[in-house]
């Protein structure tokens, strides 16, 4: 009888999370119909994990030490107790040690359901920048050496987004399931909105900048601030604080673009940025180079392109080096 009681319960935990077989749905099945007391035993069981999947409390059982009790009771001693055991140990005893066991397991196997990511996802880009398209329809475009990890815990009702680097994301709002990014201690909220969050593990600022829409940036010991279109948030790893910039970088999203605009820039900033963009590097041999001022624009040029623009301009000399670009000069006019 107890072989059959748990064959049964192991049958029905299988249905119940979606685990058994067609063979296996069918043997239950047949064992429900055979009688009214069966059908009622499953429908009750089932209505203990309906209530228990839709409850929104997080459920920790200590599944070992239930069972050991239960057991316990079963199997009490082997001594001269035994036959008294077994003769007082009817059906109806063990069918409510079985409901205990499988009421237990169902608490544990909901918990487990309600906090193991339905969804989940992950890409990173080397050398190159990468695009792709999360499971709940936002996009996300990475920077070079950047990586992102995504998941929806049901239990939170929350898309998370774990980032490493730098990722411009148009995120698919929706209402009910917030959408949250963690880069390093900082986590950004999106509200409906396009942005762009720079964390680059070896960098001391965060800086999170809005195309459209609005984002809530904050910590966990900080409340942060609430950005709106064309606005930045900078945060400082070292001070723990955030500020606040009304005129984003234009050139923030050249890395997506490929558009830089230098309006009165002096070179070493155009460098500096220019470098973040492109595998061959632009090095200024003399210092006074750097403070040289230039107004232009380059739409999705090459590195040579860019760089022969330059040259021509503040009349530099070019030369190469693997990877490298250098610029030299007599300097210029202030």
């Amino acid at each position: 009888m107890e072989k059959e009681i748990n064959d049964i319960d192991d049958l029905i935990g299988k249905a119940l999370a979606g685990e058994a077989s067609v063979e296996e749905k069918s043997r239950l099945k047949a064992w429900s119909d055979l009688s009214a007391e069966n059908k009622k035993y499953v429908d009750q069981i089932k209505t203990i994990f309906d209530r228990a999947a839709s409850n929104t409390v997080q459920l920790n059982f200590d599944t070992d030490a239930a069972w050991k009790k239960v057991k316990a009771r079963l199997y009490e001693t082997r001594d001269d107790r035994e036959a008294h055991s077994i003769q007082s140990f009817n059906w109806s005893n063990l069918r409510i040690a079985a409901s205990v066991i499988i009421m237990i397991g169902i608490g544990y196997f909901v918990y487990q359901f309600n906090n193991k990511p339905t969804q989940t996802f992950a890409f990173d880009s080397d050398f190159t920048t990468q695009q792709d398209t999360l499971p709940d329809g936002s996009t996300a475009f990475l920077n070079k050496k950047s990586s992102i990890t995504y998941e929806y815990v049901r239990s939170q009702k929350t898309r998370r987004v774990k980032l490493k680097g730098e990722g411009f994301f148009e995120v698919k709002h929706q209402e009910e399931k917030p959408f949250v990014i963690e880069a390093d201690e900082v986590l950004v909220k999106d509200i409906g909105t396009s942005f762009n969050v720079k964390a680059y593990p070896e960098s001391d600022t965060i800086v999170v900048t809005v195309k459209t829409g609005e984002v809530q940036i904050y910590t966990l010991k900080n409340s942060g601030l609430s950005l709106k279109m064309g606005e930045t948030g900078i945060y400082s790893k070292r001070l723990q604080e955030f500020t606040r910039l009304e005129k984003a970088d234009t050139n923030l999203l050249a890395y997506k673009t490929g558009i830089f605009s230098f309006n009165n820039t002096d070179l070493k900033s155009m460098v500096d940025k220019i470098n973040e963009v492109y595998d061959t590097k632009i090095k200024i041999e003399s210092p006074a180079l750097g403070n040289c001022r230039l107004t232009v624009n380059f739409h999705n040029d090459t590195i040579d392109t860019i760089v022969e623009v330059i040259a021509e301009t503040l009349n530099l000399t070019v030369t190469r080096d693997g990877k490298e670009i250098i610029l030299n000069g007599s300097g210029c006019n202030q």
